[in-house]
């Protein structure tokens, strides 16, 4: 074909633009070559379409070993391109430029759940709207237009979906949890719902990533559901974030072995002391040979009647610019236990966990809460 070797020669002159123009002309021969290819890309998966149609048995094989790409990638190619043909507007459109290859591709989904009359009828309003969105935007859309069309053919696709759910995790030695998981749309709507507003910035000087709140957004669930839901019995008592420590640590002896959780071993003291703010406290003694001696409770221990008085004068954490609820933060402690603070309600602010933590750090003073109610002049231990 003559077109072909024009097209070839066209792309050799193009290929062999003087990068040493200035940055101006730099930009435009870039914009222009990607958008030049976008359209050879969608011409090719024209071909691929007619090709595929002639030998459906082939196709995906030869496109691989003629393109150099995987199996996978090429059932795709051969797959998009099949669709595309049913769709013929919004190929033109790729073609044209209008729409580039993948948002055209977009819309084969649709190929199959709509009929034929109505689709052809609604590609006109496909290639208006899908200039407007991205592929994330267009593929929502597409989602939305199949349950309004096909719902049966969306319940399908849930349950399908579903049976591919996972999540994974594993303890790294460096002292990170990482894993990873799928969800179905339908199961993540409550997971985004309560991730969102738990996930925003604490205060314009909060200088955690997106990626960071969102993690610290996902703990703070599960600590909420630690500390408020009727979880299944583990071990003949009510599921619990379990911690061990020596009297050592506890007299925070340099040779005290660390704290120790029940499923990521050594924590550091700081969020120890955190916990231990508000805890159900037990104590165990043991003997030099590791034989139990003794097993007692620790009565000074936060009340209900204390923790509600809390919630309702506080309202939420009491770090500036803070406002996690009670549901999502714990009870501390301004003066600790171990320096003779009592459990008493002028003792006893809310702190979400995060700003907790950042309190026994170091990292947090009492300049940096917000608490009107508190009496002038503090009490000395206070200020210490």
């Amino acid at each position: 074909m003559d077109v072909i070797v024009a097209l070839d020669a066209a792309v050799k002159a193009a290929c062999s633009v003087d990068l040493t123009g200035d940055l101006e002309q730099l930009q435009v021969a870039a914009v222009a070559a990607e958008k030049a290819a976008g359209r050879l890309r969608a011409q090719a998966s024209v071909l691929l379409g007619e090709i595929e149609s002639r030998e459906p048995d082939d196709a995906a094989w030869w496109w691989r070993d003629n393109v150099g790409i995987s199996g996978e990638a090429a059932g795709h190619a051969v797959r998009r391109a099949r669709g595309l043909r049913a769709l013929p507007e919004v190929s033109a459109a790729a073609v044209d430029g209008t729409l580039s290859l993948e948002q055209a591709g977009a819309f084969v989904p649709l190929v199959g759940k709509i009929g034929e009359v109505e689709l052809h009828d609604l590609q006109p309003a496909l290639v208006e709207g899908g200039a407007r969105r991205t592929v994330d935007g267009i593929q929502q859309w597409v989602r939305v237009l199949i349950a309004m069309n096909a719902e049966q053919d969306l319940i399908r696709e849930q349950e399908a979906a579903a049976q591919k759910r996972f999540l994974k995790h594993r303890l790294s030695a460096d002292g990170m949890i990482r894993g990873t998981f799928a969800f179905t749309a339908e199961d993540a709507e409550p997971f985004l719902t309560v991730l969102e507003p738990l996930a925003r910035k604490a205060g314009d000087d909060d200088p955690r990533t997106a990626g960071q709140r969102r993690a610290d957004a996902c703990i703070e669930v599960f600590e909420g559901a630690a500390r408020w839901m009727n979880l299944p019995h583990a071990g003949g008592q009510r599921a619990q974030v379990s911690y061990v420590m020596s009297s050592e640590w506890a007299a925070a002896s340099d040779s005290a072995e660390p704290a120790t959780g029940a499923w990521t071993g050594p924590q550091t003291r700081s969020r120890i002391e955190a916990v231990l703010c508000d805890a159900r406290l037990s104590r165990v003694l043991l003997d030099a040979a590791g034989q139990v001696v003794r097993l007692e409770s620790v009565n000074d221990q936060i009340t209900t009647a204390q923790r509600r008085a809390v919630s309702a004068r506080d309202r939420c954490c009491v770090a500036r610019g803070c406002t996690r609820p009670p549901a999502f933060s714990d009870v501390h402690h301004l003066v600790s236990r171990e320096n003779g603070g009592p459990t008493t309600v002028d003792n006893l602010v809310l702190l979400c966990r995060r700003h907790h933590v950042m309190w026994h750090q170091g990292r947090l003073k009492l300049a940096d809460l917000n608490m009107p109610w508190l009496r002038r002049p503090l009490d000395p231990p206070m200020v210490a």
